[in-house]
């Protein structure tokens, strides 16, 4: 087995990054939350929030986006709280964790003095585990209706990417957001995530762009034996094209250039000397041109082997922090 980087939570990062992407995040929405709320909204004026209503004991088991859109006819704003559960066990009273969120999110609005509008509460699910959420209202059932109508009660748009059918999953209009939630569905089981690589990848097939692909190959990397050249012997050839492409831009030819140079300094104080300043030279180049281009930190480390601390002072030393 190939040494990993022990990335904290490398799945629910995917998803974090997956929805940090609008376009993405629009493509996950449409998909995920009913038609008929769907119908209702502006998708194009989706924006993040830089924001979270997670108290910090809800902060150890969950993550979340905040996602500001408005309706289309009356161009009201709204909020999609996409609360990510990353719990290894079912907790079946999830549901007053939910209610205190929403709590903290008309809280935080009500102390703000700003307008009140709606938190659509949307949990997305991808453990293992089988698990039917249940609503507040299904713990006070022994009571009579009239004491029942002082439970507090709100839906909750329940996303369980493990219950999801894996048709449903490739049939996805967006193909990087099929290939994501497929990957996430398997990556737990090795043996299965491989037979089913070459396909999910299809998806990625004509995917303009480098930026979320590469999170993707960092997460694949980060959770599984895999090596570049067994990922880029699984990629269609367009896909092959943007990985490599990428990644020899970042990793291979910033060392290049930096062992050359290294070469070149070498005359003067000796090769082996010079070639290791080289080499060093070229790993400075590669986190520069990879954090300019906007790559992620983690994404970094991983292509480069270097420790987040020596990019970090890469990059206050070159004035970029």
């Amino acid at each position: 087995m190939k040494d990993k980087p022990n990335i904290t939570s490398p799945h629910d990062k995917l998803v974090k990054d997956l929805l940090a992407d609008t376009q993405l995040a629009r493509a996950f929405l449409e998909e995920m939350l009913p038609e008929e709320v769907v119908e209702l909204l502006d998708l194009p004026t989706l924006t993040h929030k830089n924001t979270s209503y997670l108290t910090p004991q809800m902060d150890e088991i969950s993550s979340d986006v905040v996602l500001e859109v408005y309706l289309k006819n009356t161009q009201q704003p709204l909020q999609i709280s996409l609360l990510i559960e990353h719990k290894s066990y079912k907790d079946v009273r999830v549901s007053f964790q939910l209610l205190r969120y929403l709590a903290e999110g008309y809280g935080q609005q009500l102390k703000n003095k700003q307008p009140l509008y709606p938190i659509i509460p949307l949990l997305f699910y991808h453990g293992q585990k089988r698990w039917k959420l249940r609503q507040i209202e299904v713990f006070f059932g022994q009571y009579p209706e009239t004491i029942r109508r002082f439970v507090p009660s709100f839906e909750v748009e329940f996303v369980n990417l493990m219950q999801m059918p894996e048709e449903q999953l490739e049939q996805l209009r967006d193909g990087v957001l099929s290939a994501t939630l497929r990957l996430l569905r398997h990556s737990r089981d090795w043996s299965s995530l491989l037979e089913r690589l070459p396909r999910i990848m299809e998806s990625l097939s004509g995917v303009q762009g480098t930026g979320f692909v590469m999170s993707l190959f960092v997460y694949l990397f980060s959770v599984t034996e895999l090596t570049v050249a067994q990922l880029k012997e699984s990629l269609p050839q367009e896909t092959q094209k943007t990985f490599m492409s990428t990644y020899d831009r970042i990793m291979a030819e910033g060392i290049a250039k930096g062992k050359a140079e290294g070469i070149e300094k070498g005359k003067a104080e000796g090769i082996a000397e010079g070639i290791e300043k080289g080499i060093e030279k070229g790993i400075e180049k590669a986190v520069l041109n990879a954090f300019d281009n906007g790559i992620a930190m983690d994404t970094i480390r991983i292509i480069t082997g270097e420790s987040i601390e020596k990019i970090e002072q890469i990059l206050k030393n070159n004035k970029r922090k």
